[in-house]
């Protein structure tokens, strides 16, 4: 040992070197990926969640039963006539806005109720009818619907159209809640 030299400077500390420079490049890079995969593997649970969910809704409205065809706009002239349930159950629409009926399937509800409920239609019935052509609202193509209302209790109800072509044209309306399935098929008559 030389004069003037600190004889305890002669062996390196053991802190000094340490980390190695090796050591500390390594951890840098596990401190920058173990958040990027973080974030990516809560990216690619947010995208299975929203494709599950759209998985679901595309199942779900699948799932629910309608006639077979595209929503139909038809002419009052097309819709005026005799439509048969699969009871039997007739209705005729007639050209000067009145119907008559007798035990036609449907959801009927009390004139001004916002959803139809157990109201049964009257069995025979009488009443006046009205034809629209609404929107569809995912496709935005026309369709027509027709409101019944029986005199003089207000029961009233409302059918909308489809079918492959206007020739086989139906009404049609789901009973009670459509999640369940039930329908109310009206198809017009041969004269």
């Amino acid at each position: 040992m030389n004069r003037g030299e600190d004889p305890y400077r002669a062996a390196r500390p053991p802190w000094e070197g340490w980390p190695s420079a090796e050591t500390s490049r390594r951890r840098w890079r596990i401190a920058l990926i173990v958040p990027l995969v973080g974030a990516a593997g809560c990216g690619l649970l947010f995208f299975l969640g929203v494709g599950a969910m759209a998985l679901l809704l595309v199942v779900s409205r699948l799932s629910v039963p309608i006639p077979d065809g595209e929503p139909l706009a038809l002419s009052t002239a097309e819709v005026t006539g005799s439509w048969v349930d699969e009871q039997g159950e007739r209705l005729v629409l007639k050209e000067d806005g009145t119907f008559t009926s007798g035990g036609i399937c449907g959801d009927f509800g009390e004139a001004g109720e916002e959803a139809p409920g157990a109201t049964i239609a009257p069995d025979p019935g009488a009443g006046t009818w009205e034809h629209g052509v609404s929107d569809d609202i995912d496709t935005g193509d026309p369709w027509s619907e027709v409101s019944i209302t029986f005199t003089p209790s207000g029961v009233s109800t409302e059918y909308e159209t489809r079918g492959t072509s206007k020739q086989n044209a139906v009404l049609w309306m789901y009973l009670g809640d459509p999640d369940a399935g039930n329908l109310c098929v009206l198809h017009k008559a041969t004269e």
